[in-house]
């Protein structure tokens, strides 16, 4: 969010106030008594409109003042319905209001400007020598040509409000790093392990059962032996299969601009510029698996430059697997979040809050970034600035 539309939303929130203390000292009301009061006028006419158009449904009128009424209620029910199912979370969300009306209210925390000196600020020549320092050896330039992935992505998030939570987009991030996940890679082997051992050792126990019925007991201990390990083993990949999620993943480093690329199983990661990353997606609505099996949608990470000893093959990643907006949004926001001549949008402020709140960074192997912690409340662990560099 930039500085015009934090100003709209600050007056926008100020006339809501203004408003409604000019309607109680008019009307002598509460807002809560107002709110009983529209919408019980809001029922009686759903009421009567109901009445006079018997086994219709009002939210699909042709009289647009009773329609809107009615999704005005529907709405209303499906509120309390939530609040009625979900008292932790509703809970949690008055918190966090509170907690964020405290925080505007102390101005000069609220709006003091911290030092960004960790921010990258290098020319692209630099960090291009600095990310060929780190891989040992030069670059080669490819371009990219596929008769399938031909809609290129928008590297400009039209609405940085708009998009990435930590839940959802396949985006994360603890305000340094950045991460996409690639669809594939070490965890992704370790999920097909650990299924293909559960599912043997469920086949095994299937023939052990067989063998019970046709010899008897001869073969019991061998077979419940290979059963309980083959079990055992799959279960424990498939609990464990997260620890290696951390390879499989593009780093975004805000405070270097530069990009780290997910380990494959047969090549280490590489660094670039994050200029030299591009996203594609297929042109057409979803990409076949192999054999004509089941068919997702996936987009392709392609980097423009990869290092020299990458002799054989020209890297390229599969992301996303959900769909076409959000694989854009998520690639967008990360190039949005790379660019530090901007604050960091609202929408990635839960997944901040998370990390800060287990003191991890986003791989979870090191502590949070210590030039983030100033940004956030130490007790309330939410983001207590205007703006988050």
């Amino acid at each position: 969010m930039n500085i015009d539309d934090k100003n709209a939303e600050e007056e926008r929130i100020f006339n809501e106030l203004a408003d409604r203390l000019i309607a109680e000292e008019e009307d002598g009301l509460t807002h809560e008594e107002r709110k009983k009061i529209i919408r019980e006028n809001r029922i009686n006419s759903i009421k009567q409109w109901c009445a006079e158009n018997p086994n219709r449904d009002p939210a699909r009128a042709k009289d647009k003042t009773i329609k809107q009424l009615a999704l005005d209620e529907k709405a209303v029910v499906r509120r309390e319905e939530f609040r009625k199912n979900n008292p932790e979370k509703v809970a949690e969300i008055r918190k966090r209001t509170r907690n964020e009306r405290r925080y505007r209210d102390n101005r000069a925390t609220y709006e003091e400007q911290l030092p960004r000196d960790y921010l990258h600020k290098d020319s692209y020549e630099t960090r291009l020598k600095r990310a060929e320092a780190l891989n040992g050896c030069g670059f080669k330039t490819r371009t990219f040509k596929s008769k399938r992935f031909t809609d290129e992505y928008a590297a400009e998030l039209k609405s940085p409000n708009r998009g990435s939570t930590l839940e959802g987009h396949w985006v994360r991030t603890d305000g340094q790093q950045l991460a996409i996940s690639w669809f594939g890679g070490w965890s992704n082997l370790f999920t097909i392990i650990g299924f293909g051992c559960t599912s043997l050792a469920l086949l095994v126990f299937g023939f052990h059962i067989l063998a019970l019925i046709m010899d008897g007991f001869e073969y019991f201990w061998v077979m419940v032996s290979i059963y309980v390990v083959l079990f055992g083993l799959g279960v424990f990949t498939l609990k464990h299969r997260a620890i290696l999620s951390h390879r499989d993943k593009f780093y975004f480093n805000r405070h270097t601009g530069l990009v780290k690329t997910p380990h494959t199983l047969f090549r280490k990661p590489f660094y670039l510029p994050y200029e030299d990353i591009v996203c594609y997606g297929a042109n057409e609505r979803n990409v076949g698996s192999a054999r004509g099996g089941s068919r997702v949608f996936v987009s392709l990470m392609v980097p423009l430059k990869y290092p020299k000893h990458y002799r054989f093959t020209k890297p390229t990643f599969y992301v996303g697997g959900s769909n076409r907006e959000w694989d854009s949004l998520a690639y967008a926001t990360a190039m949005t979040f790379m660019d530090t001549s901007i604050p960091l949008g609202t929408h990635l402020y839960q997944s901040i809050e998370h990390y800060f709140k287990i003191d991890k960074d986003i791989t979870e192997k090191h502590t949070f970034p210590e030039e983030l912690k100033p940004y956030l409340d130490p007790d309330d662990c939410q983001v207590n600035r205007h703006e988050v560099w």
